[in-house]
């Protein structure tokens, strides 16, 4: 914005990223990303997922846009990723990043209820809960992530599914399925939730003013 004396965010850092085998050729991928800056938020970021085979060859890719909120630390799941080849190594990169200053940013009050982590009578995982929207604004869309963990804290498989139209004070329940054996003992688990408030116009107008690179 030609403002020379402005601020300059710190750079997002990748905290984890992994391959998790699931049904036969498929694998849910997972990385997990921190925006360590308190006053700048990623209005979108890309991001890509390198799979390579056991000779160190590129099999494929996958690509896709995100968002991060000032001090947040997000997890990016892709499930179902098909290989006919056995997957030996996988790397996660970033590219693209858009960055956006806010003013007087408040966090998202979105409340998680009801945790529950429990085995079908199939034989499968479900983690269920509901989401409470105690923000000051409806929320057009909330993203729900679920991870299980084993006992060392290692990620033993990721889920994810989105609520559309939250409205203020509304409480809204979900569920989670792996539908397949998971053979680790699951010690723990956890659920995040996200939502885009960059998509706002209105939000952006009082909140936010646009940095360009």
């Amino acid at each position: 914005n030609g403002n020379q004396n402005q601020e300059t965010p710190k750079p997002l850092e990748i905290l984890l990223d992994k391959f998790i085998p699931t049904t036969e050729n498929n694998y849910d991928l997972v990385a997990r990303v921190k925006n360590p800056n308190s006053d700048f938020g990623v209005e979108s970021v890309g991001y890509v997922f390198e799979i390579y085979d056991s000779n160190n060859q590129l099999i494929a890719s996958k690509q896709g846009k995100t968002y991060i909120l000032p001090q947040e630390a997000k997890y990016i799941i892709e499930q179902k990723f098909f290989s006919e080849k056995f997957v030996s190594k996988m790397e996660f990169k970033l590219k693209d990043v858009s960055w956006i200053k806010l003013k007087e940013f408040s966090e998202l009050e979105l409340r998680i209820k009801n945790r529950n982590l429990q085995l079908t009578a199939e034989g499968f995982n479900k983690i269920s809960g509901a989401i409470e929207n105690r923000s000051n604004y409806d929320l057009d869309k909330i993203e729900v992530a679920g991870l299980l963990f084993d006992e060392s804290g290692e990620i033993i498989g990721v889920g994810k599914t989105e609520m559309r139209t939250v409205l203020r004070d509304e409480s809204r329940g979900f569920e989670m399925f792996w539908p397949y054996q998971i053979s680790e003992t699951i010690s723990n688990f956890d659920i995040r939730v996200y939502s885009n408030v960059f998509s706002n116009e209105n939000f952006l107008k009082a909140h936010g003013e646009g940095l360009t690179e």
